[in-house]
């Protein structure tokens, strides 16, 4: 029978392939070095008790599933069940974020059709320059489509990228309306320049790397 850290190690791999992971992609999820996942896996040192509740919670398996020894038709079968979970789960993510945006956009148009045409005859005249009900649309969006991007995936380029988009559409927003939707126009494209300090720290931000967790030895 192989030893306890072999057989950790050769389930950790497993797992971590059937996700499609490569080490620094786990290293990335769960906040160890890669150097510390790759010794685990050779089965060269055995995993903390904490720290095999980690791999645990992230592959959604038990403790006692890690370290007892597997069969080639049990890792196979649970290879094939994790493929499968991840593709449901990311297909649902990608429907519940386009689900979302769709809203969104519906949300727009309902307002834009109420406001202009009056389809319920309600004594009143219809509103001018509903249009820019789109344009307020775009941030709302990108905002909402940031926060769930972030709670999905967890993915700090992502996120950097799509909270510029959301800033300087905001910006650009700001600007679209008081000029061309108000009665009385006003020029307020100087606030643009605020997006600049906002970008470099987001640049900043991305850039920053997280503290790794200590690999503790166990007793």
């Amino acid at each position: 029978m192989e030893n306890l850290a072999t057989i950790v190690g050769k389930n950790l791999a497993t797992l971590r392939k059937a996700k499609g992971l490569t080490q620094q992609d786990l290293a990335r999820e769960i906040n160890y070095s890669d150097k510390s996942i790759s010794k685990w896996e050779l089965g060269y040192s055995l995993p903390s008790v904490d720290i095999l509740k980690d791999f645990a919670q992230f592959y959604g398996v038990t403790i006692d599933y890690l370290v007892s020894e597997q069969t080639a038709e049990d890792l196979e079968a649970k290879a094939k069940e994790d493929v499968l979970d991840q593709r449901a789960k990311k297909i649902n993510q990608a429907l519940s974020i386009a689900l979302t945006c769709t809203s969104i956009f519906l949300v727009a148009l309902c307002v834009f059709l109420n406001g202009t045409f009056n389809p319920f005859g309600i004594d009143r005249k219809p509103f001018e320059g509903l249009w820019i009900v789109f344009v307020w649309m775009v941030p709302v969006a990108l905002f909402v489509v940031t926060l769930l991007s972030w709670h999905y995936y967890h993915r700090r380029a992502a996120f950097v990228a799509l909270s510029s988009c959301f800033m300087w559409t905001l910006l650009l927003s700001f600007c679209i309306h008081f000029q061309f939707a108000r009665t009385d126009p006003e020029i307020i494209w100087y606030i643009l320049i605020v997006g600049v300090p906002i970008q470099i720290m987001l640049i900043l931000w991305g850039n920053f790397k997280p503290k790794r967790k200590a690999a503790k030895k166990p007793k």
